[in-house]
């Protein structure tokens, strides 16, 4: 590589991009005959989101020089930005034939098989990137996530299959009409932790939140995305309501997570339970009911609200939002749910479209499966990860269900920040 060519690195190595693509542009012909020179140009473009110029660029490498697996693996998460998992797989099985015991490889040929809903090679490929380097965080989120919307899965030679089978054959006691006691949480947790210490050393997981996703997600990435770059509330955002159910302890938390698991929602409505460790949101314990309308939300609340109260003997703290949490801090208008609620401003039209276009990706309709209903080991990870939160933010009620102390520097960090 020429002393120019490396001058470049060091800019890209900074994040200079619009710099470096500017130094690429003023070096001698021969150099710009270097099949680096093209690599060095389609990362500059990929950062900046230039997807199209970046794929332009890396073709360009792989014409002058088709041995090299980096040129391959870049062009292929290009592609996956452009939504084109199909080519993008192509590419990474190149890159993986020329080196095989790249682990991030792996992860992210994972990922495109993810994308398109072939479940069976996004396990295998996973576990093969874990293999090759067990504290890939990655990897092992990917594996989970996807654990979690499989059911029948034929590899058993990974312990944390082993694991997550298990655990999703545990039977849970609930009933609608009847109260849940601590003790029936005390000894769903000692199952669970029992299983998860059978099979796994110590594993971190930085998941929150508990899933049953029945349907396609709103991408919700997306729409926050553009709010917290932009200050825009996206339009899909002003039709979306959820059904915020607020507890008071760790316990009442996993009690939750039983009803939304059992609960059969009439029009599938995605939920999920989470502790809170946003800034600047109120609250420590939450379960979402995502809807889409208020109608709707009001319906569901009627209904659920009286199984609620059976199940904790208690009314709960239960109400209808609108949208995310982070828009009401800058626009208060926005949660109203009256006529005097915010309405969507249409020159914010034009922001959400250059948004897609540098952002093609977050606008994908992913094939993916709905997350399956018993505890899965994403589930029984999560659960440790809110007792860990409890013991570190004064909830003792931890105690009462489970006598082993968790800890999760993650959640530390965040509750910090918090």
């Amino acid at each position: 590589m020429t002393s120019n060519l490396k001058d470049v690195t060091i800019l890209i190595k900074n994040n200079k991009f619009t710099e470096a693509l500017k130094s690429l542009k003023e070096l001698s012909e021969l150099e710009k005959g270097n099949p680096i020179y093209f690599f060095l140009k389609g990362i500059s473009h990929l950062y900046l989101s230039e997807f199209n110029d970046a794929e332009e660029n890396f073709s360009y490498a792989l014409k002058l020089d088709d041995k090299n697996p980096n040129y391959f693996f870049y062009r292929a998460y290009t592609l996956t930005r452009l939504n084109e998992y199909e080519k993008s797989i192509k590419d990474l099985k190149n890159a993986i034939s020329l080196k095989p015991n790249a682990s991030e490889f792996y992860n992210n040929i994972a990922r495109s098989y993810q994308a398109i809903g072939e479940n069976d090679f996004a396990i295998n490929n996973f576990l093969k990137s874990i293999d090759l380097n067990k504290n890939s965080k990655q990897a092992i989120d990917g594996l989970l996530s996807i654990l979690s919307q499989t059911k029948d899965i034929k590899v058993n030679s990974s312990n944390l299959i082993l694991a997550h089978n298990e655990l999703n054959k545990l039977q849970i006691k609930y009933n609608f009409d009847e109260f849940i006691s601590d003790q029936e949480i005390k000894n769903l947790l000692n199952k669970t932790n029992n299983i998860v210490d059978k099979y796994l050393e110590k594993l971190e997981f930085d998941r929150v939140q508990t899933y049953r996703e029945t349907q396609l997600s709103p991408h919700c990435n997306r729409h926050l995305k553009i709010f917290k770059t932009t200050n825009v509330i996206p339009e899909h955002c002003f039709g979306c309501y959820k059904i915020q159910i607020e507890v008071e302890n760790v316990v009442e938390l996993v009690k939750l997570y039983l009803v939304f698991d059992q609960f059969k929602f009439e029009n599938n409505n995605s939920r999920k339970c989470m502790i809170e460790l946003r800034p600047n949101i109120p609250g420590k314990y939450k379960g979402l009911i995502f809807c889409n309308s208020i109608s709707e939300s009001e319906a569901i609340l009627k209904k659920l609200s009286q199984i609620l109260y059976k199940n904790f003997n208690k009314k709960l703290n239960c109400k209808i939002k609108r949208g995310c949490s982070e828009y009401a801090i800058k626009y208060p208008e926005y949660n109203r749910l009256d006529e005097s609620a915010m309405k969507y401003n249409s020159d914010w039209k034009i922001t959400e479209e250059n948004f897609d276009k540098k952002n093609p990706d977050m606008t994908f309709k992913k094939n993916i499966n709905p997350t399956i209903n018993g505890i899965t080991l994403f589930d029984a990870l999560v659960f440790r990860n809110w007792l860990a939160f409890a013991r570190m933010t004064g909830d003792e009620s931890y105690k009462e269900i489970y006598n082993k102390d968790f800890y999760s520097k993650f959640i530390e960090d965040k509750i910090k920040l918090k």
